[in-house]
């Protein structure tokens, strides 16, 4: 089954599309014992969080990985989720901070400065290190026109500090609110505004013109990805259990 693919939960022997489920009432279904249900949340919110990820640790391989890793980490959470903000906005929260404890183990392996992972919540500018990827996957549903257009897209991305990047992707292509930005990033509401301006700024005019007029996404993460992920996450799960 494909990310794109319809998935069917059995809830009190009723089997339920999982589009037409709310994430409570996944919730509570994976609550009741029901493990293989977390993957509809996996499916539903996979490439919402890559690409938080991947604005955070500029790397493929190892965006893939901190979304996995904060799958694993929602999951064993799930009970502690309160529902005072939305279950979206709890796992971006639980992505950002595997995100940068992903960086600050990268430069502890090379013998360099730690990163503060409190970093984000200033305005100083942190140096990300340089992971980006020169080629990404060759997507075959894609054209090259659209792979190499993909990829300048995510290159002139990548160039801007990682402060103004992320707030960049959660208000331009995730379309969160600046309030809820500022819960996930723990800043307030005018350095959001002032970090989106200033992103804006430093990214080149034609790739916004773009992005407004087709929409344009940025770190996809679709098809083998998203089912690598949900499968290893549920493995994982059921290992331990």
């Amino acid at each position: 089954m494909t990310s794109t693919e319809s998935q069917i939960i059995t809830m009190e022997s009723i089997e339920v599309p999982a589009e037409a489920l709310t994430d409570e009432m996944i919730i509570r279904d994976i609550l009741s014992g029901n493990v293989n249900a977390y993957g509809s949340i996996m499916r539903r919110y996979n490439q919402r969080i890559y690409r938080l990820a991947r604005s955070i640790v500029q790397n493929d391989a190892a965006a893939m990985d901190v979304v996995q890793e904060a799958h694993i980490k929602a999951y064993s959470k799930i009970a502690d989720f309160k529902g005072t903000s939305s279950f979206l906005t709890w796992l971006y929260s639980i992505t950002r901070n595997e995100a940068l404890m992903h960086l600050r183990k990268y430069k502890m392996e090379r013998g360099m400065n730690v990163i503060d992972i409190h970093s984000l919540d200033g305005e100083q500018q942190s140096d990300s290190p340089d992971l980006h990827v020169a080629h990404p996957d060759n997507l075959p549903e894609k054209s090259v026109e659209n792979i190499q257009l993909q990829q300048f897209i995510n290159g002139n991305v990548d160039k801007i500090s990682e402060n103004y990047r992320v707030v960049f992707i959660l208000l331009a292509i995730e379309k969160l609110s600046i309030s809820e930005v500022a819960m996930i990033l723990n800043i307030k509401e005018a350095t959001v505004k002032t970090r989106y301006f200033r992103a804006k700024r430093l990214i080149r005019e034609n790739i916004l013109n773009y992005l407004d007029t087709v929409g344009m996404n940025v770190y996809e993460f679709g098809g083998t990805h998203c089912d690598t992920v949900v499968k290893n996450v549920l493995a994982v799960i059921n290992d331990k259990r």
